[in-house]
């Protein structure tokens, strides 16, 4: 089969298409037929193994999600059938053939494409388990998303709307897209170049500060997280676009009682990734199957483009999902 491969060259990981064997399932998992593989900023560190103990791929095969049809089941696997249309978290998802454990997968909703099935479980997944898991939003609650623009911003605009929020904020560098998030339920856009975030979502607030602070930038962003922060309010690190150091006011994390928590799918068992994406589906694919919710795409790419489409991901200009399409 076909796959793009993780292979270093002068210390450095590069991606190379090339033909590789295809997998056989182990028990309780299922072969897949790629049909689209996204691109996450995960990708962009090239380890060939994100998922923690989700997987193995002794070719170094990158990606990390995709879609695709169920070809074949291994032993054990029960409620899945072979010519299912599914989506999940899959490590070496950049191929034509991958192997994933069947409860990390999710069933395509009808209305979704092979292209917006493969822009769900990374953003979206995520998003809901930052948001809902460990946010533990309430409807009513004011919720800021840092970095909005990005594949995780954008789902969790979404879902807090979706969910209820009383008052869903976001900041991002560029005008543009703050103004494409309107459309997607974005009540408040703070333009981050222009003005101090923090202040914005005071004023907003009328002083009480964000409940739910979903954190995609980092070190940068964490000291105004402290200060917009309300009593009681949980900011969730999820990604790390920006520094991967900050400082905190320890006496103003103490005052407001703030919750600073990490999440990440690395350290994560695989039964503890499965028990995330069913919790997720649960909520999502009722929403996605009625258009609720959907996955934004900027663009396509063939497999064998996939270091073309990481770098325009590293650039920074895309607004929505980066898709390789496998067949």
């Amino acid at each position: 089969m076909k796959a793009i491969c993780i292979e270093s060259v002068e210390g450095k990981p590069e991606l190379f298409l090339r033909d590789v064997p295809r997998p056989e399932p182990k028990e309780d998992e299922v072969l897949i037929r790629v049909k689209c593989a996204g691109v996450n900023f995960a990708d962009l560190y090239r380890a060939a193994k994100h998922l923690g103990n989700a997987g193995d791929t002794p070719h170094a095969i990158a990606g990390l999600e995709m879609t695709g049809e169920v070809v074949a089941l291994g032993r054990g696997v029960r409620g899945m059938a072979v010519g299912t249309r599914v989506m999940g978290f899959a490590t070496g998802a950049y191929a034509e053939y991958c192997c994933v454990h069947d409860r990390h997968l999710l069933t395509v909703p009808d209305a979704l494409s092979w292209a917006q099935a493969a822009s769900t479980a990374g953003n979206f997944v995520t998003a809901h388990d930052a948001l809902v898991t460990n946010g533990e939003m309430k409807p009513g609650e004011a919720v800021l998303v840092q970095a909005a623009s990005s594949g995780v911003g954008i789902a969790a605009v979404q879902i807090a709307r979706l969910l209820g929020a009383g008052l869903v904020m976001g900041t991002s560098t560029t005008p543009a897209k703050l103004e494409r998030l309107s459309q997607l339920g974005l009540q408040l856009g703070i333009d981050s170049v222009r003005g101090d975030f923090a202040e914005a979502v005071l004023e907003a607030t009328r002083g009480a500060g964000a409940d739910v602070i979903i954190e995609n930038i980092g070190g940068d962003t964490l000291p105004g997280d402290i200060r917009c922060a309300a009593v009681k309010c949980r900011i969730i690190n999820v990604g790390r676009l920006g520094k991967w150091i900050g400082e905190v006011n320890l006496d103003e994390h103490s005052r407001k009682r703030i919750r600073l928590i990490g999440v990440t799918f690395r350290t994560r068992t695989a039964e503890e990734i499965a028990e995330v994406i069913q919790r997720a589906g649960a909520v999502l694919l009722p929403a996605l199957q009625a258009g609720t919710i959907a996955p934004v795409i900027d663009r396509t790419y063939p497999l064998d483009a996939a270091a073309e489409a990481q770098e325009f991901m590293r650039a920074g200009r895309h607004f929505g999902k980066l898709v390789l399409e496998v067949a």
